[in-house]
């Protein structure tokens, strides 16, 4: 049936069939629908139809899965489109779909309508008219902020966010200090996602008329500590009964707050439980000084006191213990632990789920029984090599159908280029491609390359098949075009590049897969789309591009007006920023209309700008007065940080070094105030509320013992501490335990990296026959080579084994310190045990010599390893990693395009630069992917000769010339993809067929 025909069949069967399962049905049909069918069909709908859509769905609670909400923002955005003018009552009627609303969509409401207007009745769905003109019915209120408050849970962080700004319109409500106590309750669900800038602008009497509902806020650090400080009344006799009252807001309390309104002393009392909580959810760091306040409570009563069933309440702070107290407690009490401590314990399933994690030598797996028993294997994570071994172990036919390659799950991640070359159809090539794109899994680097470089030269064929293409294009989804070419992205439609900024918004890990550059080109491309060129930036453009405002450029960035800029602090809080957005980030910061001065700033302005202090100058930094940075401001700080960093997002942000501008922060707290003072010497509780590498190895000899032994786990996981601060901390563990020869296994455990600060005699005092001793030895990353060379030769001595008796599990766990063997030692490894230990080896950045990494990458060509170099796959060369920086020059600049993408990364970065630039040919170069080319050294480039530098170029930026190339002609005989053809012309005519 032609669509025509069908839209009056579909809208009559809604209005005649008004339940919740014929809704249901419908809802499915459009969220089913190619976008421009869906469009046509909202658009032509009656207005009466439309709004008995809107009123069954709001009389019927639809539920729809994770998978469909953006369809359903969608199909929410089109309604929105059906009817332009915006009216109050046209809110409270798609309230139900307000969370599922993107950010942009959210913006189009304009701040009146979160006036109370005097609309008619039919709030709660009576549906009456309810999208005419006010014609004058008894109005009811509130309307818009109760839609808010009754939805607000569901909605994403970003969009109370985009709401709570449209609040501080001044002609709404005025300036925030008048807002009236009705108004602050109705738009509480938004109060903690205003602007801390805004937020600290409530006065003690607001927050005080609030004071049931804040603990149920869900407040960050900085709004709470505000709200704090006008609701503790530190002279009021009952300090326990207000803590109680403050519920989860007292996690943000310091410990000298807590010290005042009731001291911590009952393992098991109502507050100490309260505080537990927040750190099982993470409020509350488990290393921080409220924490080391409760640690304290356990260790004076005595673990002993506690049920096992009481003491597992405490497990979130378990690690800060050390083990003494471990050693205190009996069996029951430590079984009944077990569950929570050994969380990653393997069970037969988990083993099971480990199955993707071994090497290549270990996945000697039938084809047959592959294809057989796929079921079992299509939604494991296989590795990128992985996946591309068993593809081949497979041999898959040619002519399998789509159907039987989506039931290859994961597996078909593995899809070689061969095999999407000869696919002659061209509509089915695109339904090969979307279905690789909706895998779990990312595309691999070699696999993205082949499809665009196939997508253009089918482009390029005399009769491409255009005449068979249409609604099959319709599927390929956000997530191709986010992995765009860089050179076609200023050809996308306006529609397009808002698909990408709606992807970003909802998974901005996608974003952070990709290169620096090609962040930079999408976020500049989509603020082309949003604002034009030199135009100053509104609140709502940046709000609109979210995660990518991250990666403008100076000049854009420099179009953000400041007290926008200034607005939108703690949205930039939780993004990550490139390195040229950051600088400027930090230096617009210091405007006298932001922040200001660094030398004027005080404890506000520190709180205001957040982890967004370590955007400003290591210099700027130094300047902030230390009144500014008292314990309490600082320590909330690095938590933040800390928190930002070990989130996803802050784990996939390849963002700059801080160590040296944390070290600017603190100094205030760790250095003299003056040079004719001496250093202070620090506690637990101080080096929790900073972190170990800030204070010098003359303080850290002078602590305590009592204090280093409460603080030994932080000492033995930071990664910032020094050589000489290794060696005064591991002065203090041997003043705990005596000589490092009496070490025991869970001694020489928990002192993990302090080791490095051990000398070479005390080295190989050590005894490193247990197996758990010698691992954490091998992760250990920073040895000297003396002291690898001990490492390895003592574990050798004491275990009486010889080089050529290693087999994979002694080489993995020897890891960093295998360097320490000499090259004639290294050649008596066997062959097929080295190549079984390949996959972990090559992920290490290990500290061999050129020799020593020859001799290794020589162990995998015998018998036993993976044969001759000329044979290997893309696989073989992402299973050995950084190994393959030792294959002979002869070799390397013998591969072929296929293999050359499959080396890593890291194994292209730490290739000698001499060597790099020996072996690799300029054709060879520009067949890099662009995140290979992102990963040559600047100490690579400057061996590179002109025309080799080229190529390094034009693979960075994927075959579009960088600035300073430009105009130059191409050296290597590719072709140019940065001057228009006709074949090109038809490619953006194929993206845009995507809407």
């Amino acid at each position: 049936m032609e669509l025509d025909s069908l839209i009056p069949v579909l809208w009559d069967l809604l209005q005649r069939e008004k339940s919740v399962w014929a809704l249901q049905i419908l809802v499915q049909a459009y969220l089913h629908m190619p976008p421009e069918n869906l469009q046509q069909l909202v658009l032509s709908a009656e207005r009466e139809a439309a709004q008995g859509f809107l009123t069954l769905m709001l009389q019927g609670k639809l539920q729809v899965p994770p998978s469909e909400e953006q369809a359903l923002g969608r199909l929410t955005a089109l309604l929105l489109q059906r009817y332009p003018r915006l009216t109050s009552q046209l809110f409270i009627d798609l309230s139900p779909l307000i969370p599922f609303l993107a950010v942009s969509d959210l913006m189009r409401f304009p701040p009146s309508l979160l006036v109370n207007d005097s609309v008619q009745q039919g709030y709660r769905g009576s549906g009456e008219n309810s999208l005419e003109e006010d014609k004058g019915l008894r109005p009811i209120t509130p309307h818009s902020l109760a839609a808010i408050r009754d939805y607000g849970p569901g909605m994403r962080p970003e969009q109370k966010e985009a709401l709570a700004k449209r609040l501080l319109a001044p002609e709404l409500f005025g300036e925030v200090p008048a807002w009236p106590q009705e108004l602050l309750w109705a738009v509480l669900p938004l109060l903690p996602h205003l602007p801390l800038e805004n937020f600290l602008q409530l006065s003690p009497h607001q927050i005080q008329a609030l004071e049931d509902s804040w603990p149920a806020a869900g407040l960050g650090p900085g709004h709470a500590r505000h709200v704090l400080r006008s609701l503790v009344n530190q002279s009021v006799q009952d300090g326990k009964e207000q803590v109680c009252r403050l519920g989860p807001l007292a996690c943000f309390l310091s410990p000298e707050e807590l010290q005042s309104l009731v001291p911590l002393s009952d393992p098991m009392g109502p507050v100490e439980r309260g505080l537990l909580e927040c750190a099982a959810n993470g409020t509350l760091s488990p290393e921080g000084r409220v924490a080391y306040e409760l640690l304290g409570v356990l260790r004076s009563s005595g673990g002993a006191v506690l049920s096992p069933r009481e003491l597992r309440v405490w497990a979130p702070l378990f690690p800060q213990l050390g083990l003494r107290f471990l050693q205190e407690l009996s069996e029951p009490q430590l079984r009944a632990m077990l569950p929570v401590l050994q969380g990653a314990s393997v069970t037969p399933a988990q083993v099971y789920c480990l199955l993707p994690l071994l090497p290549l030598k270990l996945l000697q797996l039938d084809s047959l029984a592959l294809l057989a028993n796929r079921r079992h294997y299509r939604e494991l994570p296989w590795s990128e090599q992985q996946a591309q071994f068993l593809w081949k172990k497979m041999q898959v036919p040619t002519n399998l159908t789509l159907r039987n390659l989506q039931a290859l799950g994961t597996l078909a991640g593995g899809m070689s280029c061969e095999f999407l070359q000869q696919i002659n159809s061209m509509v089915d090539f695109l339904e090969v491609v979307h279905m690789i794109y909706q895998l779990p899994t990312r595309v691999r680097g070699s696999l993205r390359a082949c499809i665009w470089a196939e997508l253009q030269r089918r482009m390029a064929m005399p009769e491409p098949e255009w005449t068979t293409l249409g609604p099959e294009l319709n599927g390929l989804d956000s997530k191709l075009l986010l992995d765009l070419p860089i050179q076609l992205m200023d050809r996308l439609s306006n529609e397009s590049i808002m698909l990408v900024v709606e992807l970003v918004q909802r998974a901005p890990e996608q974003l952070l897969a990709l290169t620096p550059l090609h962040q930079a080109a999408l976020a500049e491309r989509a603020l082309q789309n949003l604002a034009p060129k030199e135009t100053p930036l509104s609140g709502e453009v940046l709000e609109t591009l979210g995660p990518l405002v991250g990666f403008l450029g100076i000049e854009s960035t420099r179009q953000i007006p400041l007290q926008i800029l200034l607005s939108h602090l703690s949205q930039l809080q939780g993004f990550c920023l490139g390195e040229t957005f950051a600088t400027e980030l930090g230096w617009l910061l210091l405007q006298e209309s932001v922040l200001g001065k660094p030398e004027l700033w005080s404890q506000d302005e520190v709180e205001q700008a957040g982890r967004l202090v370590f955007t400003l100058s290591t210099e700027a930094i130094s300047l902030i007065p230390r009144e500014a940075l008292g314990p309490e401001t600082l320590e909330r700080l690095l938590e933040k940080q800390q928190s930002w960093e070990q989130s996803t997002v802050g784990q996939l942000c390849r963002g700059p070094q801080l160590a040296a501008k944390k070290a600017a922060l603190v100094a205030g707290l760790v250095r003299p105030a003056a040079e004719d003072l001496p250093e202070p010497v620090p506690n637990c509780a101080d080096v929790r509320g900073t972190f170990p590498a800030a204070w010098s190895a003359a303080q850290i000899a002078e602590m305590e013992l009592s204090d280093f032994e409460d603080c030994l786990t932080l000492f033995a996981g930071d990664p910032g501490l020094g050589p000489e601060e290794l060696r005064a901390a591991m002065g203090k563990a041997k003043q705990l335990w005596g000589p490092p020869r009496g070490f025991r296994p869970e001694q020489i455990l928990q002192l993990g990296r302090l080791l490095i600060g051990l000398g070479d005699r005390e080295l190989q005092e050590l005894i490193l026959v247990d197996w758990g001793v010698l691992s954490t030895l091998g992760q250990i990353d920073g040895w000297s080579s003396t002291q690898l060379r001990v490492v390895v030769s003592s574990f050798l001595r004491q275990s009486g084994r010889h080089v050529s008796h290693l087999d994979f599990i002694h080489l993995t766990a020897l890891g960093y310190t295998l360097c320490g063997l000499r090259p004639e030692e290294l050649q008596h490894i066997s062959s097929w045990e080295f190549s079984q230990a390949a996959l972990f080896l090559g992920s290490l950045h290990l500290q061999c010599s050129e020799e020593q990494l020859e001799v290794l990458a020589h162990l995998l060509v015998l018998p036993g390893g993976f044969g001759p170099i000329s044979n290997w796959g893309p696989e073989i060369f992402t299973e050995i990693g950084t190994i393959a920086a030792g294959i002979p020059d002869l070799a390397l600049s013998a591969l072929l395009r296929g293999q050359i993408q499959g080396l890593t990364p890291l194994a292209i970065s730490i290739i000698p630069p001499p060597k790099f630039a020996v072996v690799f040919s300029p054709t060879q170069l520009s067949s890099l992917t662009s995140t290979q080319a992102v990963a040559v050294t600047p100490e690579q480039m400057a061996f590179l000769s002109p025309e080799q530098r080229r190529a390094v170029a034009w693979a960075q930026h994927e075959g579009k010339e960088s600035p300073e190339q430009q105009g130059r002609s191409t050296a290597w005989g590719l072709q140019d993809w940065s001057q228009p053809s006709w074949s090109l012309v038809l490619t953006i005519s194929f993206l845009g067929h995507l809407l």
